[in-house]
């Protein structure tokens, strides 16, 4: 996944069943961390419904990527993703490399990581079991 610049918090949630509600959407989110809003938009066509589930801390809402996207809600397999915004597209992102580092051990430490990765430059946050740690 690619994740916006600036920290985002705001998720669309798609492949949803037309039974699930937005307060349904809410309990379930907010099982991971605080939730701000949840939009449900229901368009009268033959597409799934879906919703943009917007968090507080952006580490609840990384945390609930995670755990969210593919779990099954009313017997259909959902969608996580980052909701993305015209603004976001905007920023110069041409020195800005996102890299994931998967299958790491339990004892790999978050410094570990950012020894690892220090010669090739700032790292600007690194993230470990969903938490955000300033670089």
């Amino acid at each position: 996944n690619n994740i916006p610049l600036g920290y985002p918090r705001s998720q669309y949630v798609g492949n949803l069943s037309r039974d699930v509600t937005e307060v349904l959407i809410l309990q379930l989110f907010s099982q991971i961390g605080p939730c701000k809003s949840c939009k449900m938009i229901t368009e009268h066509t033959s597409n799934d419904p879906y919703c943009f589930v917007e968090f507080y801390e952006h580490r609840d809402a990384a945390a609930a990527l995670a755990a969210m996207n593919g779990r099954k809600i009313l017997g259909k397999e959902v969608k996580v993703n980052w909701a993305t915004t015209p603004s976001s597209q905007k920023k110069d992102t041409s020195n800005h490399f996102h890299v994931f580092v998967g299958d790491l051990s339990p004892e790999i430490t978050t410094e570990d990581i950012k020894s690892a990765f220090a010669p090739f430059g700032k790292i600007s946050i690194a993230h470990k079991n969903g938490q955000d740690l300033e670089g």
